[in-house]
């Protein structure tokens, strides 16, 4: 039985259920990107030395680990999702018993790993040794808080299978709040610089998964968090992992290809540096604009497939690359007409102001591209192809760009007036590659279910 928060995915208007579902995703990550800005903009305000760029630098190695987060919980989404359009709710609560407690042994794992590998990692980076230091220091507090930020995730992925995205959005503006008034504490009176960021960045992250879990705990129907249920089923996990890794390897994939871009960009000095960090912060805005709908579409198609309903999943795909383009495309051009007045709001240097120019006039106004292509991929989660959405992402978000930089940049561009425009272009030249392989698999795919959705429908007859 549908709960208020919940949207009918299984009938009714598919533009305004995505849209219930993908709009509060898209203020939640917005506000989520601001409140990175807030942390870059006060170090700007309280600390004239390298803060800004030593907590830029770890930003395409924080998106690894965090992409790889939702991806992973995004196994989650689909399995509960899956149960839900079948009516197993028992199913479900096994599902989610079994999610929380992989996300925080998974964390802690995290943990481990990013704060005894953070020097090695941040290397490898061409940080700037005047940032060194700092930067080692921000990426091990914010690797101590990963547990954390990991049962958020799946909290928030569970609630979203049902169609609920408007509650993690109002968890997570809470905690937000909370970060920008601890930020300004712990930087602006305490003067802790990125040790004030990373804590309040923890704090903020405690708040949200404690409302999260108390969510589930309270919630009733498919989605509640049982004590009875509160193991590792076997099959549950499985099935997640089946789903979830290949979504969250394709995430880290994009990041090591961001990583292995931005390690060229760093060559160029610390006003490089910081002007790709700051750019990054509104690329990130530009993300999570057009992939926000990919999530919507996950659990729309996930819900129908279990359904039977093999139509409606195809129609909520391309409905969601629908908006994905209109959305996208409409704040990209907004963001790389004024991406100067943007940049400025976190630097005063205009050579880093240029710097961050150049990136987000390439980048920010194609981002749309990237919208589709999550879209594409998300849809072939919720049908139980996510390798084909890893593998595009291997071949065309990181294969290809180990060629770019190391085959033709570095031995014919590098040093030269066009070698940072050559080496941004990559980004929208792999997403168009990686959408029309997408597609090529997208509709072979559809068509399957739909011959499996005849055989049992014939088979249900039958027996009846």
């Amino acid at each position: 039985m549908l709960k208020k928060k919940d949207v009918n995915m299984l009938s009714g208007s598919i533009v305004k259920g995505l849209l219930t579902i993908a709009i509060p995703v898209m203020v939640m990550n917005i506000l989520q990107s601001i409140y990175n800005i807030v942390d870059m903009t006060v170090l700007k305000m309280y600390d004239t030395g390298n803060s800004v760029g030593a907590v830029g630098v770890s930003g395409y190695l924080i998106s690894l680990v965090t992409g790889l987060l939702v991806g992973i919980s995004s196994g989650t989404n689909v399995v509960v999702a899956r149960h839900i359009g079948k009516g197993d709710t028992e199913s479900a609560q096994k599902a989610v018993g079994t999610a929380i407690l992989f996300s925080l042994f998974g964390g802690l794992t995290l943990t481990v790993i990013g704060v005894s590998g953070a020097r090695l990692f941040i290397t490898w980076m061409n940080c700037d040794v005047e940032l060194l230091p700092q930067a080692v220091l921000y990426f091990r507090l914010y690797f101590i808080g990963v547990p954390i930020l990991m049962v958020y995730n799946f909290c928030a992925s569970i609630l979203r299978s049902t169609g609920d995205s408007k509650r993690p959005m109002i968890y997570l503006s809470i905690a937000g709040a909370i970060k920008v008034g601890a930020t300004l504490l712990f930087v602006g009176v305490f003067n802790l610089k990125v040790t004030g960021v990373a804590l309040a960045t923890i704090l903020s992250w405690s708040l949200s998964a404690v409302l999260g879990l108390q969510a589930l705990i309270r919630n009733e129907g498919a989605v509640k968090l049982r004590k009875k249920y509160l193991r590792i089923y076997k099959e549950e996990l499985k099935e997640m992992l089946f789903l979830g890794i290949p979504a969250g390897l394709q995430s880290a994939l994009y990041s090591i290809a961001n990583v292995i871009i931005s390690s060229q960009v760093n060559l160029f000095g610390k006003q490089a540096t910081t002007g790709i960090s700051i750019a990054n912060q509104f690329d990130g805005i530009m993300y999570q604009i057009s992939v926000a709908p990919s999530l919507a579409v996950m659990a729309y198609v996930s819900q129908n497939i279990g359904a039977g309903n093999i139509k409606r999943a195809q129609e909520a795909t391309i409905k969601g690359m629908m908006i994905t383009v209109a959305l996208g495309a409409s704040f990209g051009a907004l963001s790389a007409i004024f991406s100067g007045q943007l940049s400025s709001i976190m630097s005063d240097d205009p050579v880093a102001i240029a710097y961050s120019q150049q990136k987000m006039v390439i980048i920010s106004a194609t981002y749309f591209l990237s919208g589709v292509n999550e879209v594409l991929g998300a849809s072939m989660r919720g049908m139980r192809r996510p390798m084909v959405a890893m593998i595009s992402t291997m071949i065309f978000m990181c294969g290809i760009r180990f060629i770019w930089v190391y085959g033709i940049y570095i031995p014919f561009l590098k040093g030269t007036s066009s070698a940072l425009t050559f080496l941004y272009l990559i980004w929208p030249i792999g997403w168009v590659l990686s959408i029309i392989t997408l597609l090529c698999f997208f509709f072979p795919t559809v068509r399957k279910h739909k011959r499996l959705a005849q055989i049992n429908q014939a088979v249900n007859q039958e027996n009846q």
